[in-house]
């Protein structure tokens, strides 16, 4: 979960613009308060002309960044995405990573100094999300270096390394059936960081993985963002979810599923 402290007006921008290149539409553009950065409304066609819609925020410098843990053991009794930003004052939140049938993580997770869950082998969570000492998002990879962080979150698969797609994608949706439909189309959240270390949030329509990590390559420009160097699947389906809580009329694409983590 995603705070920032900010009592500015906000400034909103609509725009819809048409790339002559590729083969996207940024159909709503607006700031985020304080001008902490900016949240777009973004279509897209797969290779199988199939329509994609992505809401994103990419955030400047001046964000600080912390995770949230339902401490409700029971998933139905837990909160949603709403009440906890408005209880919490953050101005962004995104779902978190993903969760067992008894409500609690799936691998390594650190949470103010405490370890909740240990490192999990899985050839999916290869990455680890650390809120650092300047509350910064950083995506690590090896996973086995978060473990002295104060703030950490296993998850995964990782979308793009160094700014190329990673090559692992292809082998890992077609090992199992079971992994197949994992990596088909569903709903996403997704971290992502540029070269000049500018955070992006993404949430979106239902895309295969490998679809979204060839846009992302493909068309940084889309976020705002000249190259993205690092980008990471949290979860998806049900459990997709982006709360704003822009002063005229927040922002809601609403989970279907509480969740563990935000």
């Amino acid at each position: 979960l995603f705070k920032i402290l900010s009592t500015f007006f906000l400034t909103l921008l609509c725009a819809t613009t048409v790339s002559a290149e590729e083969n996207f539409h940024v159909l709503t553009q607006k700031n985020l308060p304080g001008q902490k950065g900016i949240f777009r409304t973004i279509e897209f066609k797969t290779t199988d002309q199939q329509s994609v819609t992505l809401h994103a925020v990419t955030f400047n410098q001046q964000y600080h960044a912390d995770f949230h843990l339902q401490e409700n053991k029971i998933q139905f009794l837990a909160d949603y995405l709403d009440a906890l930003n408005l209880e919490h004052h953050f101005l962004v939140g995104i779902n978190g990573g993903f969760y067992q049938p008894d409500f609690t993580p799936v691998g390594l997770f650190i949470y103010q100094g405490k370890k909740i869950k240990s490192l999990s082998p899985s050839s999916l969570l290869k990455t680890c999300i650390v809120i650092n000492k300047n509350q910064k998002v950083t995506l690590d990879t090896p996973i086995t270096q978060c473990s002295k962080a104060d703030n950490a979150m296993q998850a995964g698969p990782l979308l793009i390394q160094d700014g190329k797609i990673n090559n692992q994608l292809s082998y890992l949706s077609e090992k199992s059936t079971a992994m197949k439909d994992f990596f088909g189309p569903h709903k996403r959240t997704l971290l992502a960081l540029t070269y000049d270390d500018r955070l992006l949030m993404v949430v979106t329509s239902p895309v295969t993985l490998i679809d979204l990590a060839h846009f992302l390559q493909k068309n940084p420009q889309a976020f705002g963002a000249k190259k993205i160097r690092l980008a990471v699947n949290l979860d998806g389906g049900s459990s997709t979810g982006m709360y704003i809580r822009f002063p005229d009329q927040p922002f809601y694409f609403h989970e279907l599923k509480h969740v563990k983590t935000f």
